[in-house]
């Protein structure tokens, strides 16, 4: 499994997850390593990172590179 995105607010990832899954594209949430990411600091929610199957990185990469272009992703 690699990290595709990391540390970035759930309702955000969930939204990426959804992505993700319309082009058949396994990803799982996973609670974030970084420090001070407890909802009484964010709102609802937490920092979470998304993991995906190695073999499906380069296509999930290619996909948010392609929104972008698109102007559907803000920019990191």
């Amino acid at each position: 499994m690699k990290v595709l995105k990391s540390g970035i607010p759930e309702y955000e990832a969930k939204m990426y997850q959804e992505i993700l899954l319309k082009e058949e594209i396994f990803a799982e949430l996973v609670d974030s390593s970084f420090a001070y990411t407890d909802s009484v600091y964010f709102g609802s929610g937490s920092l979470v990172d998304i993991i995906i199957p190695d073999e499906d990185y380069e296509e999930a990469v290619r996909i948010f590179e392609n929104l972008k272009e698109e102007g559907r992703e803000d920019p990191e």
